[in-house]
């Protein structure tokens, strides 16, 4: 409690300082608030008009057109164009397009004139809707206005003109590519044709490689070898059963054993089945499950045959007639089994030529061992050039077709629209300087440095206002105060100068709400007020 009394005792001397010192205040306060109001008072005017545009990068086209034509990003597209309107060409530009060129004489002067564009033209945007605003100031209305009207059309333009100029240059690029690959790919298709030309009567045929194809010949080959030995294992066993038959019937009367030129029903089955028992018997053995199988079924048929030629014997031996077994003549199974017998050495004759051809195509693979595999990793790095070749040459025409549709798609809709919500406007009233904040800043300025510097004043120089001062700084006794006799006089004294200090800084406060109320109701003092002045 006694530190927080002692500070509050050391604010009331530093005040007290100052307040005796008060002069400096005024002199300062004087000085400074007359001089900067009429500094700010005399600020040329200045000017600001603004334009806002919405960009619409919604497209009805850009849907229905996926997969089939290319497009940009439209939202890159235009914040690159926002990002780079303040660049030295567009805003070059914009100073010829203003005929602010024409106020230059010099180089420098041309500088100046682009550094000055360049901090008063604004461009901002709204990070959810596509909102721009353009916004310039300068001391002419009429010339503010232009320079938004100048720099919108800037902006518009350039995003239309970017787009159109990478559809030209992204067509021209894939002319130039589809050309060269067009004249590569002509090459590889020549040199392909005189490959295949001069080597083609010592290629082998087919799709397949060099040993795809010798697999292949000797595969064929086996299969034509086995075919043959099943021909003629078939044509052994048909010869077998054609020297068992007799080519007519006999006259007499027919034994069991011997009664093998007349037909029954069991014939058909039997050979049948003699001739899958003679193919299972060139795969298998003796005691194969089929072979085993087979043959019980051939046994049985065979015993049900005997056993039908036996009571055909009988009822031929009880009337004495034979023509109830068919005719006396010629024997038609005999006829069959020679016809058959023709057919299987008929294609028999075939299969070998089939086995010699495959045979001679065997060989001369063979004898091409070491030629052929080099010729077809030629050919094959041929293809494989021609077809890179040709797949990128039908890829650019896909994508030329693309880059075409799309720019007939962006001539008949804008992928970019662009919609001026708040055209620029001449503006009537001035937008600068901020003079009431300005009028406000000298008048802090003015009683602020004041109060410092008698605050400094009464810090070298300081007056003993209470014993208390004389017990703390100079550690001397106090025993009493005494009146001055002249107390009266400096009390009126003392009441002039605070009379004197009030007024004067009265007069400057109201000089501070003139000059704000002239600038808030008629928007600044009058220029031709202040003609004798400037």
């Amino acid at each position: 409690m006694i530190g927080f009394q002692q500070v509050l005792e050391q604010i009331q001397t530093y005040i007290k300082g100052v307040w005796i010192k008060k002069r400096y205040i005024l002199i300062s306060s004087w000085l400074i608030c007359p001089i900067g109001w009429l500094y700010v008072v005399s600020l040329p005017d200045t000017y600001e008009s603004s334009a806002r545009v919405y960009v619409d990068t919604t497209s009805l086209l850009r849907p229905l057109l996926r997969g089939l034509a290319v497009y940009n990003n439209p939202e890159q597209q235009v914040s690159l164009v926002a990002r780079t309107l303040l660049s030295r060409p567009n805003l070059e530009k914009i100073a010829r397009e203003a005929d602010l060129d024409i106020t230059a004489r010099t180089s420098a002067e041309f500088d100046a004139v682009i550094d000055g564009l360049r901090k008063n033209i604004k461009l901002t945007s709204t990070r959810d809707a596509n909102i721009y605003t353009i916004a310039y100031t300068a001391n002419n209305p009429a010339m503010a206005q232009r320079i938004v009207q100048i720099t919108l059309n800037e902006f518009i333009e350039s995003n239309l003109g970017n787009s159109r100029q990478s559809s030209d240059s992204a067509e021209e690029f894939l002319d130039q590519q589809i050309a060269e690959y067009e004249e590569r790919l002509e090459k590889a298709e020549q040199r392909l044709a005189d490959f295949k030309r001069n080597r083609q009567n010592v290629l082998p045929g087919g799709s397949g490689d060099y040993y795809s194809e010798l697999q292949s010949q000797r595969n064929s080959l086996e299969q034509a070898k086995l075919r043959l030995r099943e021909l003629e294992s078939q044509l052994a066993s048909a010869r077998a059963q054609l020297s068992g038959e007799e080519p007519v019937f006999g006259l007499a009367n027919p034994e069991l054993s011997g009664n093998q030129g007349v037909s029954t029903q069991y014939d058909s089955r039997i050979a049948s089945l003699e001739s899958r028992l003679d193919e299972l018997l060139i795969r298998y053995t003796n005691q194969h499950p089929d072979v085993v199988k087979t043959q019980s079924l051939l046994n049985q048929l065979k015993e049900e045959r005997r056993q039908q030629l036996a009571s055909m014997s009988q009822a031929a031996e009880s009337s004495g007639s034979y023509s109830r077994f068919g005719n006396l003549g010629q024997n038609p199974v005999y006829q069959q089994m020679k016809i058959t017998v023709a057919n299987l050495e008929s294609e028999i004759a075939s299969v070998k030529v089939r086995v010699n051809n495959y045979q001679n195509n065997v060989q001369e693979l063979e004898q091409k061992i070491n030629l052929i595999p080099e010729l077809e990793a030629e050919l094959t790095g041929l293809n494989r050039d021609y077809g890179i070749t040709k797949s990128k040459y039908e890829e650019l025409l896909q994508r030329r077709e693309s880059a075409q549709l799309s720019r007939k798609a962006e001539a008949t809709s804008d992928d970019v629209q662009f919609r001026v919500i708040d055209p620029p406007i001449l503006p009537n009233r001035p937008s600068g300087p901020m003079r009431v904040v300005l009028y406000t800043a000298v008048l802090i300025l003015g009683f602020g440095s004041g109060l410092g510097i008698a605050f400094l004043v009464s810090q070298i120089n300081p007056v003993v206002v209470s014993y208390q001062q004389l017990v703390e700084n100079f550690n001397i006794p106090v025993l009493g105060s005494v009146s001055h006799k002249e107390a009266d006089q400096m009390t009126r004294m003392n009441r002039r100068r605070i009379w004197i200090f009030a007024t004067s800084s009265m007069m400057l406060v109201c000089g501070y709400a003139l000059l704000t109320g002239v600038e808030l109701v008629y928007g600044g003092v009058p220029r031709h007020l202040l003609g004798g002045w400037l």
